[in-house]
This record gives C-alpha cells, structure tokens and sequence, in this order.
C-alpha cells in the first residue's frame, strides 16, 4: 500500500477496521516516509480481546521506500485482568438461574359492568422467551403483562393458564424474588441523585448477607452499563430544580430493579413519552445488559421507530385480546405478506401492523373488524402459530424440574428497611426546603 504521505511528515497514520492495509504473505507493508505507525484494538465482553500492532521500519532501500514488519504481541495478563474485574464487577447480574420463561393459554376475565357477565379480555395468549408485546391501545399488553408478573391483571379479574420457569410453576413469592417489573411512570424520588436512587434501592432490597463494599460495587456497574456515569452526582429533577432528561430517567429506573439481580424484567412501555432518539437509547441499553448477562425481557411498547423496533428478537402481536402475531422481528414482513396484507417498501413495520390491527380509529369500522378477524383467523390456522405451540410443549417435556436456591430467594433485612426509609426522608427533606415552605405558607395562610 503507498502512501501520500510526504518525506517529511511524521505523524502518526491512523489505522481503521473499515480501511483495512494490505498485508501480503511474508507480513510486510511497504509505505513512502518515514513513519512510525501504532495500532492499539481492544474488544471487550464478550470477546474480551485487547492486542496491540506495531509497525516498525526494517530497512531503507535506495528507492527510499520503507519495509514494515508486522509485530503482533497479544497481552494476555492484561486481559486476565480486564476479564476478572469485569467478571467480579457484574458476576450479579449473570443468570445462571433461569433458562427460559413460556406461559400457554393465559385467559384473563373480568365482569362485564353492563351485562354483569364474565368478559374475556384476554384470550388464549401463547409465547415464551424474551420478546416484545405490542398491539393497538385497549389491545391487552398492560393486562397480559401484568398476568405473566403474577401481579393484579385488572380489577376483579380471573387469570387462567400455565406459567413456567423452567419447566414448573414457582410460587407466587419465588416468582417475585426471580422477577421485577418497571412501571409505565418513574416512581423516582426527585430530590436524589442518581447514585442515591441506586444505593437506596439496594440497601432496601438486598439481603443482608450483601456487604456495603459488593453493594457499592453493584451500583458503580450499573451505572457504568447503562451510561450513567457522567450523571453520578446529578440530582433526578422536581419540578422546581431541573435534573436529568427523560431518557436517562427511565434508564435510572430500569437500573434501579436490575439492583436485585433479577432473572427475568418486565417493562410497561418504557419509551412512553421519549421521543424517537431517547426511546432508541433506552432500549439499546436495556438490550445490550439483557444479551451481555442472559436476562430474560418482556416489554410492552407502543408505536416504536424502525431503529427500536428491530431491536427486539421477537414480536407477540395482539388486538382486541387476542393474538395477530408471535415469532421473529424479522418475519413479519414475509408473514404479513403471506397471509394478504402486503407492506409497502420504506414503511416502518410497527407503523404498519398497528394501522392493520386498529379498529377504534378507523374510518370504516366494519371494514377494520373483518380484516381484524382475518388476521386472527389467518393467525390460528398458521404454521407459524404451530410451530410456536410445538416449542412450548417440547420445552415443557424437555426441561429439567428444579427448585431454586436459597442465594436466588433471599430477601431483604425487614429491620434495618425503616431506618433506610428514616434516612432517605431525611435527605428528601433537606433538600426540598422550598417545597416544605411552600406546604407552611399554604396551611397556615400566610
């Protein structure tokens, strides 16, 4: 490769992975000038890769071109290092625990407040693995999100189905302490940090088994996985006392349950009111930590951008209750398209399947119904819809039943939760001076 360089130049040549030089056989490569060249490439988790390249002059001919040995000397105790701090770092938030999520047949009832008559809002709803619950507003993703956390689906419903981790059904208190879930709002506290939204959640809800110097190194990784280093020391924000944005606000929540080591996370539309750019951001995050530590994900969201939407692995589709589509993010242009509902070039494939699956804003209410029922129908008699059935019993056959340990159940101190709870009002307080005295001189009408 000749370079443009001139005789006299030297300064470094930069090296990049998309301008690759030439390297021949014997490990040469030839440049004009006299330059020293040293690259530096490092790949971390999961290659956890870190060699350096140096290119030295051999000999000067009298055509003036320089020969360049390639020297390649990978240093393995560095790596070592890297890769036991960061093994030692995040060794929390592997899941080792719990391979796989499935639920079949999940049926929530309710009571018809008209007719007084159970009501199904939810219908036979297949899936396992880590996906995305997407559909129109009313579809069932907050119901059927709720139903898999083993939390309240909706007010006085029934909840019908089988539920697994790994193969068997844990109790509801096992289930929590192998779970979190991310509601829809920040339930943060504005007054706090963000190192002090994480170290709280972690002294109120890890054992006491857990040292202060391991909890600490909890909250530092997590702060680090999920971008949030630059922002330690910056306060969440009130209305009074700006903080940090809302993309990084939603981060700090989905960090905060990560604290507990969860083995599988819940999250109710954790783009809700983030534009396109911090809706990607968060999500990015969220996946990057979920593949990097084998955690399983179920988020519902609503209207996501192509960049988010092809984030995700997998798609359950629901509408009216009932499921349109479940399968790789992937596959849903060729199945929509199979099944008569061709999407055009360029179009965002969220867009699209939510404007197919809509029937409360449609113009022709009677023509949105028919081609709902068809997606449903289509979807039943679908090899797709089998070959997803087929996974979830061979995965029920398959699997090993086991219990969980006593390190995966363990729970928080209940003693010490009020005197956290003291202390965390305590710095509420001092800092919210101006709020307080806004509450006084409303009481006492001064």
């Amino acid at each position: 490769m000749q370079s443009s360089l001139g005789e006299g130049n030297t300064n470094p040549l930069a090296l990049f992975i998309r301008h690759r030089p030439t390297v021949t056989h014997s490990n040469t490569i030839r440049l004009s000038g006299p330059l020293s060249v040293e690259v530096n490439y490092a790949v971390y988790h999961p290659s956890c890769l870190r060699f350096t390249l140096s290119i030295k002059p051999a000999r000067i001919t009298e055509a003036k071109s320089i020969s360049w040995t390639i020297g390649m000397e990978q240093q393995n105790e560095g790596v070592k290092t890297d890769l036991e701090q960061y093994a030692r770092d995040n060794a929390h938030l592997d899941n080792t625990a719990v391979r796989t999520f499935a639920w079949q047949r999940v049926t929530v009832t309710v009571k018809d407040h008209k007719t007084k008559k159970p009501k199904e809002i939810l219908s036979q709803v297949d899936g396992c693995e880590l996906l995305a619950l997407m559909g129109p507003s009313g579809s069932g993703k907050t119901t059927l999100l709720n139903a898999l956390a083993r939390r309240e689906a909706a007010a006085g419903s029934k909840v019908e189905g089988s539920m697994l981790v790994d193969g068997t059904s844990p109790s509801l208190g096992e289930f929590r302490r192998l779970s979190s879930y991310v509601e829809q709002e920040d339930a943060l506290i504005g007054s706090l940090t963000v190192w002090e939204t994480l170290n709280f959640a972690a002294r109120l809800s890890l054992p006491s088994s857990v040292t202060t110097k391991e909890r600490m190194r909890r909250v530092e990784s997590l702060l680090s996985s999920f971008g949030l280093v630059g922002q330690t020391h910056t306060l969440v924000g009130t209305p009074i006392r700006k903080g940090i944005s809302g993309g990084q606000k939603r981060r700090v929540s989905v960090a905060s349950q990560l604290i507990t080591s969860p083995r599988i996370l819940f999250l109710d539309e954790p783009t809700s009111g983030l534009d396109s750019a911090a809706s990607y951001e968060v999500m990015s995050f969220v996946k990057k930590v979920a593949k990097r530590h084998n955690l399983l994900v179920v988020a519902s969201i609503h209207q996501p951008s192509t960049s988010t939407f092809e984030l995700f692995d997998k798609l359950l589709l629901l509408s009216a209750g009932k499921t349109c589509y479940y399968g790789p993010v992937d596959q849903v242009k060729p199945y929509f398209d199979s099944i008569g509902f061709p999407m055009p070039l360029m179009t965002n494939p969220a867009e699209f399947i939510l404007e197919q699956t809509n029937v409360d804003f449609a113009r022709d209410r009677e023509h949105a119904r028919l081609r709902l029922e068809k997606l449903q129908t289509s979807w039943v008699g679908s090899p797709e819809a089998s070959s997803a059935l087929a996974a979830i019993e061979k995965h029920r056959e398959e699997t090993e039943r086991r219990g969980f340990s006593s390190e995966e159940l363990s729970r928080s101190n209940r003693y010490l939760v009020p005197i956290t709870l003291l202390h965390r009002s305590f710095i509420k307080s001092y800092r919210d001076v101006v709020a307080y005295g806004i509450r006084i001189a409303m009481y006492t009408g001064k």
